[in-house]
């Protein structure tokens, strides 16, 4: 067996168990290098949906650049590469091609989306147990519903739990109170989880890094244990100080135990959350964030998607470009890395297992404003560095990235050589579409041309979705629409804008 098959023989062990790897004629690993051919997706690691910026949009509002995310509307879509080879590996390097004409009037470019497939298969997935500790605010700011919503997800969730998994409940106002120790989830453990989950009720105030410090202090005693997945979840409406970066604080306790892979799932409620802890999860090592914005939130993500939210694929995914002459690199959309190295382009701190088949999109451009190539060509040569989990060596992969002269999907506006690139670019220009709006509560755009971008995207999105009678695309064309409503309705609808990062 060669070294790449060894690390990976190594992470799919960690990750689903010896069970699925016999499944899989692996268990003796041997001299097999391949992985059944599977029909799940793989996505990155943050902000999974952009749930907070549609109930802003439904409540009359214009988010702010801190309320949405290019990877949370790229994670709620399935952009499934339909061309290529069949993967039978855990990881398999996927890239293609789409022209576009962006919303926002930069000009004709390139969009690359560049993914994995994966060999795992949904019907013989199992998830690793878990070494799990639940951390939920219990404050005064979580009546009004807010904490029934989460103790209605933490049911959820208690369905979803076996005698392989060991959980543990913290609640927090002004302090943290340990509600239930490290128990392995049998049915009795079960039992005792949801009698304490009956009992939460609010009081006090908010104090966010207590309870963060005390349910990370359930996970570590037996953190590292080979075959399990540590995990911490917060569920809040608060937001912490994710600029401060001290081990006492949420981002620096996030960090500092990301490096012993303690992966952090974040859940929010409220308007009232502040959003850029969002951002602040999305770049966190094996982290990821969801907002509750309802019931039905709260069964896709504790019902259908829980096995894979807590299953990291990869971590440290990092690319470098080398563009072919007459191209350049522009812009990475859905690319949440912490702190890449200088030579890194862009690139992701986690790869997660999903239902969805998903990617990083990436805007190459022709120098000097010159035309696309009309024949097929050559774009760029991208470097790949990814860190299984559970290997101790990175992989490493060199992937062409080729324009095929693509096909129309649609009557107009851009050619693509598969349909999920051609699908990724009209939820890019959406997202641009919310850059255009945040840009005018800004003062940076006119107020006419916020509008113009809202409905170029959403007539593409229309188009789209009619042509390919693609429900989710035409939900998204509607809060466009809605979307232009609140922009043409004056500034007095604009959110306030939590953070001074740059979303570009």
């Amino acid at each position: 067996m060669t070294q790449d098959t060894h690390s990976l023989h190594r992470a799919l062990t960690r990750l689903t168990g010896v069970a699925l790897l016999s499944t899989l004629g692996l268990a003796g690993c041997g001299d097999a290098g391949y992985y059944g051919a599977g029909d799940l997706g793989v996505t990155p690691g943050g902000s999974q949906d952009i749930e907070y910026a549609r109930e802003l949009i439904g409540q009359g509002q214009i988010p702010a650049h801190s309320a949405f995310t290019a990877e949370g509307l790229l994670s709620q879509h399935d952009l499934p590469f339909t061309a290529g080879e069949e993967c039978e590996q855990l990881l398999c390097p996927r890239a293609t091609v789409s022209t576009v004409d962006p919303v926002d009037q930069r000009g004709e470019g390139m969009l690359i989306q560049l993914g994995f497939a994966t060999g795992l298969d949904a019907e013989s997935f199992e998830r690793q147990p878990l070494n799990l500790s639940v951390a939920v605010d219990i404050s005064g700011s979580m009546a009004d519903g807010k904490l029934e919503s989460l103790k209605d997800a933490l049911r959820v969730m208690t369905e979803q739990l076996d005698s392989g998994d060991t959980v543990s409940l913290v609640a927090f106002d002004d302090e943290a109170d340990r509600r239930l120790k490290p128990t392995v989830m049998n049915a009795s453990g079960r039992g005792e989880l949801l009698k304490q989950i009956d009992k939460l009720e609010t009081r006090g105030g908010t104090n966010i890094e207590a309870g963060f410090a005390l349910a990370y202090d359930q996970v570590t005693p037996t953190a590292g244990a080979p075959g399990v997945e540590d995990r911490v979840m917060l569920m809040t409406d608060a937001q912490p100080n994710v600029g401060a970066t001290g081990l006492d604080s949420f981002m620096g306790m996030a960090r500092f135990y990301a490096e012993s892979e303690i992966g952090v799932s974040v859940f929010g409620v409220g308007l009232d959350l502040g959003a850029e802890l969002a951002q602040g999860i999305s770049e966190v090592r094996g982290g990821n964030y969801f907002f509750l914005a309802d019931n039905d939130a709260i069964a896709r993500v504790f019902d259908e998607e829980f096995d894979y939210m807590v299953s990291p694929l990869a971590y440290d995914f990092e690319v470098q470009i080398t563009s072919v002459p007459g191209f350049s690199f522009e812009q990475a959309y859905g690319a949440p890395l912490d702190q890449p190295g200088e030579a890194v382009d862009f690139g992701a701190s986690t790869l997660f297992l999903s239902k969805r088949g998903g990617g990083i999109g990436v805007l190459v451009r022709t120098s000097e404003e010159a035309p696309l190539p009309e024949d097929a060509a050559d774009l760029a040569r991208f470097k790949l560095s990814y860190l299984p989990n559970g290997a101790d060596e990175p992989v490493l992969s060199d992937v062409p990235i080729r324009w095929e002269m693509g096909a129309n999907y649609t009557s107009s506006f851009h050619r693509a050589d598969d349909l999920g690139v051609f699908k990724m670019a009209a939820l890019i220009d959406e997202y641009l579409a919310l850059i255009g709006a945040a840009d005018y509560c800004a003062g940076s755009l006119p107020q006419p041309d916020a509008i113009a971008r809202i409905e170029a995207a959403a007539e593409r999105l229309g188009e789209l979705s009619t042509e390919l009678a693609d429900a989710p695309l035409a939900e998204e064309r509607d809060l466009m629409l809605a979307l232009r409503d609140n922009v043409a309705d004056g500034e007095l609808n604009c959110a306030t804008d939590t953070s001074d990062d740059d979303y570009y």
